[in-house]
């Protein structure tokens, strides 16, 4: 038994390692082009569309290293934050982000005949010029239908004919007063 717990900690500490991994290349590798293009874009005052990729288990955790959910989570509030960083030169940049499911890559081709990994979401693994079309088709809307927006591409079907269609995604943030807190407020005086 404690064979057995001191491999499921060690699992555990390198999925940390590699979750580290993934939050570093995905947010850091998403804030540098992004600044890198914005800053561009602003210079030669030229407008500029960026999309970022993120992933369906962004919004819907499925079984996977922490490190890509939490990525793929702070990538749906790049846009907005973009927006903001960039104050009165906002105009000349849009952002949106799109939610993949899972598309066969390099990567993927391990889980393509696991059910666990990816048949909640989808009948089978679309095949990269599956979702490149289904991307293509979203891209050609126009840019104010496209602007701010998180746009998830559901697949339909089954494994010998799937169907794919957009939803537009809202995160909504809601506050809420806590009773015992607003009874018992703190109150602070100026730093000493």
């Amino acid at each position: 038994m404690a064979v057995r717990r001191a491999r499921v900690r060690q699992h555990f500490i390198d999925n940390l390692g590699e979750s580290r991994l993934v939050v570093d290349t995905k947010v850091d590798g998403f804030l540098a082009m992004t600044h890198l293009w914005a800053g561009e874009a602003v210079y030669h005052r030229e407008p500029l569309q960026i999309i970022y990729v993120s992933s369906r288990q962004a919004i819907d955790p499925g079984v996977s290293v922490p490190g890509y959910v939490i990525s793929n989570w702070g990538v749906l509030v790049l846009p907005k934050v973009l927006a903001v960083n960039l104050g009165r030169e906002a105009g000349l940049v849009s952002a949106a982000c799109i939610l993949l499911p899972f598309v066969r890559t390099g990567m993927t081709d391990e889980y393509a005949d696991n059910p666990r990994v990816f048949g909640r979401w989808q009948p089978r693994m679309l095949e990269t010029y599956e979702a490149a079309q289904a991307c293509m088709q979203l891209f050609a809307r126009s840019a104010d239908e496209l602007k701010d927006g998180l746009f998830e591409l559901m697949v339909g079907g089954d494994a010998t004919a799937v169907k794919v269609t957009w939803k537009r995604v809202a995160l909504e943030v809601r506050e809420e007063p806590l009773d015992w807190s607003e009874a018992q407020t703190l109150s602070f005086g100026p730093p000493s």
